[in-house]
């Protein structure tokens, strides 16, 4: 079940190998300045605009890799040109300044919720610096430190965040020019998102109509039973709980009017899968940041298709991903798995995590109405569309099923088939 674990590291963790390769071989574009040792390399360079594109990887880990690589490659120059004791110098002072600017990014930038360009060019500017300072401290022994030295060491890092941010923003905006700009794009995420929630629940409330309907009967046949028996205290309160019903589902139709008038999928534009799917992670992971989970998530997808209904898959997604982030908790290195693919006439969604798992005792029940692990700590329950309404969702509307294969302590994974001509039609069933 949970093989592709593995696999949601290896991505990941590539990712960091390759850019501590990259910045220790570019680290070797370099030249000597104030005092022995203390250089000026492309790589503070590189690694700037890399950080700006990988904002989803913890700088702390990739400061430790690139502590050792860039050291490794530096120190057999060095080994090559100068004696030992310089060597062992030179490549201390080279880790103290990958850790301490990794450090420094961590706390000043990667831990907000809402990243933007300024914090981001105001970070890499005292990153630079401040790592620079300390570099050329431990090098002279702390004693190297003088108005020019510092004013120069100033200089050098604006010059270099100022050429390293605008290669990552004109690359970055570029990329924006296809799908407009990044606010509007984060803005229409958010509103996908909260869309969906409440598509979702206008949806139930249509369906529990009927039940308020039932209710709103049984009390008048009451109240007339009890008219008959000469009860007239219980009478009266039954006929105003009659009409406390009614009112209900008067309240309830005009909200379905209203809000269903607004989201009508007739008058919405069809969504292909990736840009569902992008929504959705782009969204979850903000969710992560602020959470300040370890929590990787990879998404893959081999299906290209547009899908009329898309408030309801987004809604089934991100309740399974929410469900994943609960599951993992504060758990190091967690991993949620997307995975859409096609089998026959069905589209196949896997969502797994390596979170606590579910126990075989409650296993069987948590596809029912009104189950739920959640809990605040006043005891109330958090309970969501829960699992029950989005089996209800994948039964109705995608003419599919949802299945469970959890195994405690070490993930669980849901299997949602659906059919591929029910998921790209626009008809909207009501069961």
């Amino acid at each position: 079940m949970l093989k592709n674990i593995s696999f949601l590291h290896y991505r990941k963790y590539q990712r960091i190998f390759i850019t501590a390769i990259c910045v220790a071989l570019a680290s070797q574009v370099q030249f000597n300045v104030f005092v022995p040792g203390f250089i000026v390399a492309l790589s503070a360079l590189l690694l700037p605009i890399f950080l700006y594109f990988n904002q989803d990887i913890n700088p702390l880990q990739l400061g430790c890799a690139i502590a050792i690589a860039s050291p490794a490659f530096r120190g057999l120059i060095l080994l090559l040109t100068h004696n030992a004791t310089h060597v062992v110098a030179y490549t201390i002072a080279d880790i103290l300044y990958f850790l301490l600017y990794t450090l420094i990014y961590y706390l000043l930038y990667w831990r907000l919720v809402y990243y933007n360009d300024s914090a981001f060019f105001l970070t890499i500017i005292i990153c630079d610096y401040t790592a620079n300072l300390l570099e050329i401290g431990f090098l002279t022994k702390f004693n190297g430190y003088t108005v020019q030295v510092l004013s120069i060491v100033f200089v050098v890092a604006l010059v270099r965040t100022v050429i390293a941010s605008l290669i990552a923003f004109i690359i970055h905006y570029f990329q924006l020019l296809i799908v407009n700009n990044e606010e509007h794009e984060r803005q229409y995420h958010h509103f996908i998102w909260v869309a969906s929630a409440v598509k979702s629940e206008v949806y139930f409330m249509c369906k529990t109509i009927d039940d308020i309907e039932q209710v709103t009967k049984k009390a008048y046949v009451l109240n007339e039973h009890l008219k008959k028996e000469g009860y007239s205290e219980e009478q009266k309160m039954a006929y105003e709980i009659a009409q406390h019903v009614h009112e209900i589902k008067h309240s309830y139709q005009n909200v379905i009017k209203g809000m269903g008038d607004y989201f009508d999928d007739q008058d919405n534009v069809s969504m292909r899968m990736d840009d569902i799917l992008k929504i959705v992670s782009s969204y979850t992971q903000m969710i992560i940041r602020s959470r300040h989970l370890d929590i990787n998530l990879v998404v893959h997808n081999t299906v290209d298709c547009v899908v009329p209904k898309h408030y309801y898959l987004v809604t089934i997604i991100s309740n399974l991903i929410l469900n994943g982030i609960d599951a993992i908790g504060h758990k190091r290195n967690g991993e949620i798995l997307i995975q859409v693919s096609q089998k026959g006439t069905d589209v196949r969604l896997a969502v797994t995590d390596n979170g606590s798992g579910i126990s075989r005792e409650i296993l069987p029940v948590i596809f029912e109405p009104g189950f739920s692990t959640k809990f605040s700590q006043s005891g109330d329950i958090y309970r969501g569309i829960g699992l029950s309404n989005v089996q209800i969702i994948v039964q109705e509307q995608f003419a599919g099923h949802i299945t469970v294969d959890s195994t405690p302590h070490i993930g669980t994974t849901f299997f949602v088939t659906m059919n591929k001509d029910q998921l790209m039609s626009s008809k909207e069933v009501m069961a």
